[in-house]
C-alpha cells in the first residue's frame, strides 16, 4: 500500500511539474503583428494585379527555438482586366495554425501558416490556405518573405455572364514587416 501510495504521490508531482513548465512557455509567448505586399503569380497574376494584406498571430515557444501558435488576418487581391473580362477584387480572411523554427541566435527563421482562407469579398472561393515564410529579427522588427496559397476555384461574373476560371488557387510573392511585442 505504502509502494502504491508513493508511485501515485511521484506521479501527480511529476504532471504537475510538467504542466508547470508548459505555463511558463505559454507565458513566454508573445504577440506578432504584420503587414505586407505582394505581387500574384501564376494564374492569379491573370485575374488581380496586386495583392496587400495584415495578420495576427500569437506564438508561444514549444521547445528551444520553436514557436507556435495560431494566426488571423485579411489578404486582398486586386482585380484585373484580362482578355476583356473585368475581374472582381478578392479579400480572404486566413485562419491559421502557424510555427516557426529560428536559427542563427534567434536572427534568421523559416515558419509556415496553415489553415483555412474564407472568401469575404468578391467571386473567388473559400479554400486550404499556406503560407511558407522566411524571416530575419532585428528585435522587435522582423523583415519577411512569403510565397502565399489559398486554394479554390473562382467563379467570376461579367455583366450577368458567368466565367469559370479553372484557376486552382490565388498565389502571390510577399513581402514585409513584422512587429512583435
Amino acid at each position: 500500500m505504502k509502494k502504491l501510495l508513493l508511485f501515485t504521490a511521484l506521479l501527480v508531482f511529476s504532471f504537475r511539474a510538467q504542466a508547470q513548465d508548459i505555463e511558463e512557455k505559454i507565458k513566454g509567448g508573445g504577440f506578432y503583428v504584420g503587414a505586407n505586399i505582394g505581387l500574384p503569380i501564376s494564374g492569379a497574376s491573370d485575374v488581380s494585379t496586386f495583392n496587400g494584406g495584415f495578420d495576427v498571430a500569437y506564438l508561444f515557444e514549444l521547445i528551444d527555438n520553436l514557436e507556435v501558435g495560431g494566426l488571423v488576418g485579411y489578404t486582398h487581391f486586386v482585380g484585373d482586366n484580362y482578355l476583356n473580362v473585368d475581374y472582381d477584387d478578392a479579400s480572404f480572411i486566413p485562419i491559421a495554425a502557424s510555427a516557426r523554427y529560428y536559427f542563427a541566435n534567434h536572427r534568421f527563421f523559416g515558419g509556415v501558416d496553415l489553415g483555412v482562407g474564407i472568401n469575404v469579398v468578391g467571386d473567388a472561393k473559400s479554400g486550404f490556405y499556406a503560407r511558407p515564410k522566411f524571416g530575419f529579427d532585428l528585435g522587435t522588427v522582423a523583415l519577411i518573405a512569403s510565397f502565399q496559397s489559398i486554394s479554390g476555384g473562382t467563379d467570376y461574373r461579367n455583366n450577368g455572364t458567368y466565367y469559370y476560371s479553372s484557376y486552382s488557387s490565388f498565389t502571390s510573392v510577399n513581402f514585409g514587416v513584422e512587429f512583435g511585442f
